[in-house]
């Protein structure tokens, strides 16, 4: 059996790269097992015990180097991880790993990437040299396929996936109906000077005015940790906090009780429409509108341009035509899981050749 090693951006805490991580090991442990596998981490004690796989530190060169010369195929398990706008470390940590792995005649697969955005011209023919020696690229989304082309990677190689989050408990049983009050959940995060706390806490009033229930949940607990502080600085205990570090399958287990998602954070848009519950997203970044735009909906507004009106207007749309909303976020979202099939197709092709 062929050994694996798998990258991302793991061991930080953010729900969204764990849930992207579970679920690509879940593909993978149906093709091969456990032992065969090894994960780099930002935290790798953390991630070995959770998920009982070998890890070793994402930052220690040696151990990476080790790693690959016992490896036969390096795996990319999703994410945006070629950007340059949040770091631009970050997309030369991953194009450097590439071309590790290709000097020691690994096979690479990128799975799920959201590309972009790419800012800088040195970046992106660093992206287009490199991504010439990776085997296979599947993207979560069309603009991504389009960009990649766009910039001179072989087309043949590219094939257009999803994000693999969007299997995150599919089998479980979904409640026909929810008894009690409305529950409006709300996953924040801070972009530049969006001042997204105190204008969604505006929104929660007014909902809580109507004797709806406001949840807030982080998905990247040392960042929105904050802003749920400062929403409960204004809301006080009229709303919902969560203040512990959740699990996926915590978060997933809230989210799926709730009537309206309000996202900024993209998982947590994907976290809901996996337990088919209506979402109401404000955009912070393209990969944002085309994960809203592949489930047949439109975003409410962007997070620099918050309008208050709107997206109250736009939760109370979601609920007063709830089984409708349902149903047609059901059916894009069962279309959605079928384009992850492709990942499972490479992974074993790669894996048995």
């Amino acid at each position: 059996m062929k050994k694996m090693l798998l990258a991302g951006y793991y061991g930080f805490g953010n729900l969204g790269d764990e849930a992207i991580l579970e679920m690509t090991l879940k593909q993978i442990l149906e093709i091969t097992d456990r032992e065969n596998i090894t994960v780099l981490s930002g935290n790798k004690e953390v991630t070995r015990k959770k998920y009982n796989v070998k890890t070793i530190d994402r930052y220690n060169v040696l151990s990476i180097l080790n790693a690959l010369q016992s490896s036969d195929v390096l795996i990319f398990g999703g994410g945006s991880l070629l950007q340059d706008v949040t770091s631009k470390r970050s997309i030369y940590y991953y194009l450097f790993l590439i071309r590790l792995a290709k000097l020691m005649k690994n096979k690479i697969v990128m799975l799920s990437q959201g590309i972009g955005p790419i800012i800088n011209e040195k970046s992106k023919k660093a992206v287009q040299s490199t991504l010439s020696l990776v085997d296979y690229i599947t993207v979560r989304d069309s603009y991504s396929k389009k960009f990649l082309e766009s910039i001179g990677v072989d087309a043949k190689k590219i094939f257009l996936s999803t994000d693999p989050v969007i299997n995150i408990r599919n089998d479980s049983p979904f409640e026909s109906k929810k008894q009690g009050s409305k529950k409006i959940c709300f996953s924040l995060r801070n972009w530049k000077d969006s001042d997204v706390s105190h204008k969604i806490s505006k929104v929660a009033e007014r909902l809580i005015e109507d004797g709806m229930e406001c949840h807030f949940i982080p998905f990247y607990y040392k960042e929105d940790l904050q802003l749920i502080d400062q929403v409960e600085e204004i809301l006080g205990n009229k709303a919902v906090y969560y203040k512990e570090k959740l699990s996926t399958s915590n978060a997933f287990d809230v989210i799926k009780t709730m009537d309206v998602m309000v996202g900024v954070r993209l998982h947590s848009l994907i976290f809901a429409a996996a337990a088919n519950v209506p979402i109401v997203a404000v955009s912070y970044d393209h990969k944002v509108d085309h994960f809203v735009n592949s489930v047949n909906m439109k975003i409410a507004c962007t997070i620099d341009n918050i309008d208050e009106n709107t997206i109250y207007n736009e939760i109370i749309d979601k609920i007063n035509n709830e089984d409708e909303e349902k149903e047609k976020l059901l059916k894009s979202v069962e279309k959605l899981r079928e384009l992850t099939n492709i990942n499972y197709k490479i992974l074993k092709e790669i894996t048995n050749g």
